[in-house]
C-alpha cells in the first residue's frame, strides 16, 4: 500500500479546498505542516519551502491543489 500524506497549514483555502475533495477509498494522512509533527515529517520530505498543500506519495512530491486532486484521483481509480 502506498504512503499518502497530506501536509496542509491552518488557514490555507487551498488546503482547504483539498481536504474536502479527497476522493473515498484512499487512506490519507493528513499533516499540519506548522505542528511540531508535521515540521519535522516536513523538513523529512523536504517540503517546508514548497506552496501549500504538498502531496507525499511514497517519495513522489507533488504541489497545486489542482495536481494534489488529479494525483489523488489516478490513485482511487486504480484501487
Amino acid at each position: 500500500m502506498k504512503e499518502i500524506i497530506l501536509f496542509t497549514k491552518p488557514d490555507c483555502q487551498k488546503c482547504d479546498h483539498v481536504k474536502e475533495r479527497l476522493p473515498a477509498g484512499v487512506s490519507v494522512e493528513i499533516l499540519d505542516a506548522e505542528s511540531v509533527d508535521g515540521m519535522a515529517e516536513a523538513a523529512y520530505y523536504e517540503v517546508l519551502e514548497e506552496e501549500f498543500p504538498v502531496l507525499v506519495v511514497d517519495e513522489e512530491v507533488v504541489t497545486g491543489a489542482i495536481r494534489i486532486l488529479e494525483r489523488l484521483r489516478s490513485i482511487a481509480g486504480s484501487k
